[in-house]
Protein backbone atom coordinates (compact mmCIF):
# COMPACT_ATOMS: atom_id res chain seq x y z
CA UNK A 1 0.00 0.00 0.00
CA UNK A 2 2.94 2.36 0.48
CA UNK A 3 3.26 2.77 -3.31
CA UNK A 4 -0.44 3.48 -3.77
CA UNK A 5 -1.36 6.88 -5.15
CA UNK A 6 -4.57 8.46 -6.35
CA UNK A 7 -5.14 9.96 -9.75
CA UNK A 8 -7.30 12.60 -8.09
CA UNK A 9 -5.44 15.18 -5.97
CA UNK A 10 -6.57 15.73 -2.41
CA UNK A 11 -8.86 18.69 -1.95
CA UNK A 12 -10.46 19.48 1.37
CA UNK A 13 -14.20 20.29 1.36
CA UNK A 14 -14.88 23.50 3.27
CA UNK A 15 -17.75 23.62 5.77
CA UNK A 16 -18.59 27.30 6.32
CA UNK A 17 -20.88 28.53 9.08
CA UNK A 18 -24.47 29.55 8.48
CA UNK A 19 -24.92 32.26 11.11
CA UNK A 20 -27.79 34.08 9.41
CA UNK A 21 -30.36 31.28 9.41
CA UNK A 22 -33.57 32.34 11.19
CA UNK A 23 -34.71 30.60 14.34
CA UNK A 24 -37.39 27.96 14.05
CA UNK A 25 -38.98 25.01 15.87
CA UNK A 26 -39.63 21.76 14.01
CA UNK A 27 -41.75 19.00 15.58
CA UNK A 28 -41.25 15.48 14.26
CA UNK A 29 -43.70 12.73 15.22
CA UNK A 30 -42.04 9.35 15.84
CA UNK A 31 -44.73 6.90 16.99
CA UNK A 32 -44.04 4.27 19.67
CA UNK A 33 -40.79 5.84 20.86
CA UNK A 34 -40.45 5.89 24.65
CA UNK A 35 -38.34 9.06 24.79
CA UNK A 36 -38.59 12.36 23.01
CA UNK A 37 -35.43 14.10 21.83
CA UNK A 38 -34.76 17.84 21.89
CA UNK A 39 -31.90 19.29 19.85
CA UNK A 40 -31.17 22.95 19.27
CA UNK A 41 -28.29 24.82 17.70
CA UNK A 42 -26.91 27.89 16.02
CA UNK A 43 -23.66 28.65 14.23
CA UNK A 44 -21.19 31.56 14.28
CA UNK A 45 -18.33 32.87 12.19
CA UNK A 46 -15.66 31.95 14.74
CA UNK A 47 -12.35 30.10 14.93
CA UNK A 48 -10.41 28.78 17.93
CA UNK A 49 -8.12 31.80 17.67
CA UNK A 50 -11.02 34.24 18.07
CA UNK A 51 -10.69 36.57 21.11
CA UNK A 52 -14.10 35.34 22.36
CA UNK A 53 -13.36 31.63 21.98
CA UNK A 54 -12.11 30.95 25.51
CA UNK A 55 -14.98 32.92 27.04
CA UNK A 56 -17.54 30.90 25.07
CA UNK A 57 -15.91 27.64 26.14
CA UNK A 58 -16.28 28.52 29.81
CA UNK A 59 -19.70 30.10 29.37
CA UNK A 60 -20.94 26.89 27.79
CA UNK A 61 -19.25 24.84 30.53
CA UNK A 62 -21.30 26.74 33.10
CA UNK A 63 -24.53 26.39 31.13
CA UNK A 64 -24.41 22.67 30.54
CA UNK A 65 -21.23 21.21 29.02
CA UNK A 66 -20.85 17.46 29.33
CA UNK A 67 -24.19 16.95 31.03
CA UNK A 68 -22.79 17.91 34.43
CA UNK A 69 -25.38 17.94 37.22
CA UNK A 70 -23.76 21.08 38.66
CA UNK A 71 -24.31 23.03 35.43
CA UNK A 72 -27.20 25.46 35.05
CA UNK A 73 -29.15 23.16 32.75
CA UNK A 74 -28.27 20.04 34.71
CA UNK A 75 -29.40 21.56 37.99
CA UNK A 76 -32.63 23.10 36.70
CA UNK A 77 -33.82 20.57 34.13
CA UNK A 78 -32.76 17.34 35.84
CA UNK A 79 -32.31 18.08 39.53
CA UNK A 80 -35.10 20.57 40.16
CA UNK A 81 -37.70 19.78 37.49
CA UNK A 82 -36.97 16.08 36.87
CA UNK A 83 -37.60 16.53 33.17
CA UNK A 84 -34.57 14.76 31.73
CA UNK A 85 -31.87 12.26 32.65
CA UNK A 86 -29.80 13.51 29.75
CA UNK A 87 -29.38 17.27 29.25
CA UNK A 88 -26.28 19.05 28.00
CA UNK A 89 -25.06 21.98 25.97
CA UNK A 90 -22.10 22.02 23.64
CA UNK A 91 -19.76 24.54 22.04
CA UNK A 92 -17.18 23.65 19.42
CA UNK A 93 -15.26 25.22 16.57
CA UNK A 94 -13.70 23.80 13.45
CA UNK A 95 -9.90 23.77 13.34
CA UNK A 96 -9.96 24.61 9.63
CA UNK A 97 -13.22 26.42 8.90
CA UNK A 98 -14.41 29.63 10.47
CA UNK A 99 -17.37 27.86 12.07
CA UNK A 100 -18.45 27.76 15.69
CA UNK A 101 -21.44 25.75 16.88
CA UNK A 102 -23.56 26.05 20.03
CA UNK A 103 -25.94 23.17 20.73
CA UNK A 104 -28.34 21.88 23.38
CA UNK A 105 -29.47 18.26 23.65
CA UNK A 106 -32.00 16.61 25.94
CA UNK A 107 -34.19 13.53 26.20
CA UNK A 108 -37.54 13.61 27.96
CA UNK A 109 -40.95 12.01 28.30
CA UNK A 110 -42.97 13.09 25.23
CA UNK A 111 -45.68 14.44 27.55
CA UNK A 112 -43.10 16.86 29.01
CA UNK A 113 -42.00 18.36 25.67
CA UNK A 114 -43.55 21.79 26.14
CA UNK A 115 -42.40 22.14 29.74
CA UNK A 116 -38.86 21.07 28.81
CA UNK A 117 -38.67 23.68 26.06
CA UNK A 118 -40.01 26.35 28.41
CA UNK A 119 -37.51 25.54 31.16
CA UNK A 120 -34.52 25.46 28.79
CA UNK A 121 -35.53 28.85 27.40
CA UNK A 122 -35.90 30.25 30.93
CA UNK A 123 -32.37 29.15 31.84
CA UNK A 124 -30.88 30.66 28.70
CA UNK A 125 -32.74 33.92 29.31
CA UNK A 126 -31.58 33.97 32.94
CA UNK A 127 -27.98 33.34 31.93
CA UNK A 128 -28.03 36.22 29.45
CA UNK A 129 -29.94 38.63 31.70
CA UNK A 130 -28.17 38.04 35.01
CA UNK A 131 -24.83 36.73 33.78
CA UNK A 132 -22.61 34.22 35.53
CA UNK A 133 -21.25 34.70 39.05
CA UNK A 134 -17.66 34.93 40.24
CA UNK A 135 -18.10 31.64 42.09
CA UNK A 136 -19.37 29.91 38.94
CA UNK A 137 -16.46 31.29 36.95
CA UNK A 138 -13.85 30.13 39.47
CA UNK A 139 -15.32 26.62 39.70
CA UNK A 140 -15.74 26.35 35.93
CA UNK A 141 -12.14 27.32 35.20
CA UNK A 142 -10.85 24.89 37.81
CA UNK A 143 -13.09 22.05 36.63
CA UNK A 144 -12.38 22.58 32.94
CA UNK A 145 -8.60 22.80 33.34
CA UNK A 146 -8.50 19.76 35.64
CA UNK A 147 -10.52 17.78 33.09
CA UNK A 148 -8.10 18.69 30.31
CA UNK A 149 -5.11 17.68 32.45
CA UNK A 150 -6.71 14.30 33.19
CA UNK A 151 -7.44 13.75 29.49
CA UNK A 152 -3.76 14.24 28.71
CA UNK A 153 -2.91 11.32 31.02
CA UNK A 154 -4.54 9.01 28.45
CA UNK A 155 -2.16 7.84 25.72
CA UNK A 156 -4.89 7.56 23.08
CA UNK A 157 -5.95 11.15 23.71
CA UNK A 158 -2.38 12.38 23.37
CA UNK A 159 -1.98 10.50 20.08
CA UNK A 160 -5.20 12.02 18.72
CA UNK A 161 -4.07 15.48 19.82
CA UNK A 162 -0.69 15.08 18.14
CA UNK A 163 -2.36 13.94 14.92
CA UNK A 164 -4.64 16.97 15.06
CA UNK A 165 -1.61 19.21 15.60
CA UNK A 166 0.00 17.76 12.48
CA UNK A 167 -3.20 18.45 10.54
CA UNK A 168 -3.39 22.05 11.77
CA UNK A 169 0.39 22.69 11.77
CA UNK A 170 0.41 23.45 15.49
CA UNK A 171 2.22 22.28 18.61
CA UNK A 172 1.14 21.74 22.21
CA UNK A 173 2.14 25.34 22.82
CA UNK A 174 -1.13 26.31 21.17
CA UNK A 175 -3.04 24.25 23.75
CA UNK A 176 -0.97 25.78 26.54
CA UNK A 177 -1.81 29.28 25.33
CA UNK A 178 -5.53 28.49 25.13
CA UNK A 179 -5.52 27.21 28.68
CA UNK A 180 -3.73 30.34 29.88
CA UNK A 181 -6.46 32.44 28.27
CA UNK A 182 -9.11 30.37 30.05
CA UNK A 183 -7.31 30.68 33.39
CA UNK A 184 -7.17 34.48 33.00
CA UNK A 185 -10.81 35.00 31.96
CA UNK A 186 -12.84 37.64 33.77
CA UNK A 187 -16.54 37.57 34.52
CA UNK A 188 -17.09 40.52 32.17
CA UNK A 189 -15.42 38.71 29.28
CA UNK A 190 -17.58 35.61 29.69
CA UNK A 191 -20.84 37.51 30.11
CA UNK A 192 -20.07 39.72 27.12
CA UNK A 193 -19.32 36.73 24.89
CA UNK A 194 -22.48 34.86 25.92
CA UNK A 195 -24.64 37.91 25.19
CA UNK A 196 -22.87 38.53 21.91
CA UNK A 197 -23.29 35.05 20.48
CA UNK A 198 -26.20 33.20 22.09
CA UNK A 199 -29.52 34.42 20.73
CA UNK A 200 -32.45 32.23 21.85
CA UNK A 201 -34.65 33.75 19.16
CA UNK A 202 -32.30 32.40 16.49
CA UNK A 203 -31.97 28.87 17.85
CA UNK A 204 -32.97 26.21 15.35
CA UNK A 205 -34.86 23.66 17.43
CA UNK A 206 -36.02 20.16 16.54
CA UNK A 207 -38.07 17.95 18.85
CA UNK A 208 -38.91 14.37 17.92
CA UNK A 209 -41.17 11.99 19.80
CA UNK A 210 -44.51 10.25 20.10
CA UNK A 211 -46.53 13.46 20.39
CA UNK A 212 -50.27 13.85 20.21
CA UNK A 213 -50.63 16.45 17.48
CA UNK A 214 -53.72 18.71 17.27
Amino acid sequence: MQDWSSDIPYQRIDRPAHPDLPGQVDTIVTPDKANAVYYAGQQYDMSDTDPDYAAMVIGNYILGAGGRLSSRLGDRVRQQEGLSYGIRSGFSVSTKDNRGEFTIFAITNPDNKDKLMKVIREEIDRLLADGITEDELAKAKEGYLQREAVRRSDDSYIVSQLVLNMFTDRTMQFTEQQEKEIANLTIDQVNAALRKYIDPERLIVSVAGDFKMP
